[in-house]
């Protein structure tokens, strides 16, 4: 999931409300902006870093408003009114109730005229969001989704793989808030450093368990897994998505490591092998450093013949373990997937290098030594 823009439904709060909810969406950096009713602009107290998105029904109602406020946006049900709001030089978004195939062929016809749609399902399914979707794709309009909850917010953004452009979230529990903060913010984690390291040593060691991790997702060929024995960082273990003459590939797999090691997962966590579940998330990583976060969808932990690969880089020394077997690759310094026992002293390996310290797979500041 990419990051997306997320605003705020004020309108059907009170001001009791207001007083536990609007702090939240202050004090969020996830939120863009907030949705008021034209009554509730001089009422409520509204951070000046967000959009005031002022939900209009006669044009009267903003003749007080500053135009070329570029903070300012004029949502409205009715198209010709949004028209006279541009023409005047406000910014516009449509707002339109979905309920039928009718209502939903109307948002595609006008869903032009807006730089911004705001689609309000009456409807569970993503059905007509991914229509919408795809018939609007080849226009520059904003796609926002009314949701609920953050699970509704999460799956509005995955749907037809680019999803809505954003979500306008109506709910009056502050958890909600900071739920949706939370997923946007994990949003952000889309880049890692990734480096050339220098092989140190290579060694063959006796059988220990080692995990394959199944993921949801189909993982390309330059995708990897940040796998390591140390806080300090660790190797790009490749997916399964390379040739091999014996067997299929298996493009949902990487065949991560021995159970001891740390796998790096969304929000700049990470996560010991046998703690992965059914669920969970990691992230794989591509060679220049961007990161997507997959589900797991099954472990599977088996005793193997394993290999230790100890590099360095800059001073600091990394190692992984992985199963001791050729089919096992790890991007090389070129970015070439190669196989795992054929690396030696001397050789550059890719890698990602960060600073220690790590107290439940959270990244902490303490003195640390892990050899």
């Amino acid at each position: 999931m990419v990051l997306k823009s997320t605003l705020y439904d004020a309108r059907e709060i009170t001001e009791k409300e207001a007083e536990i909810v609007l702090p939240s969406i202050n004090q969020s950096i996830s939120f863009k902006g907030v949705l008021l009713s034209s009554t509730q602009v001089k009422e409520f107290p509204i951070s000046s870093r967000l959009e005031k998105h002022i939900f209009t029904e006669s044009i009267d109602e903003i003749k007080d408003v500053n135009a070329k406020d570029e903070m300012i946006n004029i949502v409205s049900l009715d198209l010709e009114l949004l028209k006279e709001a541009r023409r005047i030089g406000f910014q516009t978004s449509w707002y339109i109730e979905v309920f039928d195939q009718k209502t939903m062929n109307e948002a595609v016809k006008h869903g032009v005229e807006n730089p911004t749609l705001i689609l309000d399902f009456k409807d569970e399914t993503n059905i007509p969001l991914e229509l919408v979707i795809a018939k609007l794709q080849e226009y520059k309009i904003n796609i926002v989704k009314r949701v609920t909850s953050t699970n509704e917010g999460r799956i509005s953004f995955d749907v037809m793989e680019v999803g809505a452009n954003g979500i306008l979230l109506s709910s009056h529990n502050v958890e909600e808030i900071l739920s949706i903060n939370n997923l946007i913010q994990k949003t952000k984690n889309t880049k890692l450093e990734i480096i050339k390291a220098t092989v140190k040593k290579v060694e063959h060691l006796d059988a220990g368990e080692r995990a394959c991790i199944d993921t949801t997702s189909l993982l390309t060929k330059e995708e990897a897994m940040v796998v390591g024995s140390t806080s300090s960082g660790g190797l790009m273990v490749c997916s399964e998505t390379h040739y091999l003459p014996y067997m299929n590939t298996r493009p949902f797999r990487v065949n991560a490591g021995a159970v001891h090691s740390y796998v790096w997962c969304p929000d700049d966590t990470t996560e010991y092998i046998t703690d992965l579940r059914v669920g969970n998330q990691v992230i794989v990583v591509d060679l220049e450093g961007n990161c997507r976060a997959v589900n797991v969808g099954r472990m599977k932990i088996e005793v193997r013949p394993l290999l230790l690969i100890e590099c360095e880089y800059q001073g600091i020394s990394i190692n992984t373990i992985v199963q001791d077997d050729w089919h096992i690759r790890i991007f090389d310094g070129n970015g070439n997937p190669k196989s795992a026992t054929t690396f030696k002293p001397g050789d550059e390996i890719m890698a990602y290098v960060c600073d220690p310290g790590r107290h439940m797979g959270v990244k902490i500041s303490e003195t640390i030594t892990e050899q």
